[in-house]
């Protein structure tokens, strides 16, 4: 039974740049994501907070290497996700983030 969460062709193709268009892969790589396994252990909390993911970009990506999975951030405003430390600095940006996200997908 196969409970990988990240792309079926995992095996295949080891590395996002044969999976992803050029812009979204080369967006992973800068933060230092360059195989699926990286993206699957980053899913979805860091992926939100690098810098040039936003909704569109993430909801891309997730379509791409997690079909059929999508990330609702919680609809309470002041909730955290638990893997996140509360007094880290890039939590307001998160917090951003996740508001983004759920504007980006009422359109």
């Amino acid at each position: 039974m196969n409970t990988s969460t990240a792309h079926p062709l995992f095996d295949a193709a080891p590395t996002l740049q044969g999976l992803l268009p050029p812009h979204l892969w080369r967006v992973l790589a800068r933060n230092g994501i360059t195989t699926i396994e990286q993206a699957a252990q980053s899913y979805p909390e860091k992926l939100l907070l690098m810098p040039s993911v936003g909704p569109r970009t993430f909801r891309k990506i997730e379509e791409s290497l997690f079909p059929g999975k999508h990330y609702a951030p919680p609809q309470q405003e002041g909730a955290v996700q638990p893997g996140l430390d509360q007094t880290s600095r890039a939590l307001p940006f998160f917090r951003r983030t996740q508001n983004a996200l759920r504007r980006h997908d009422l359109k």
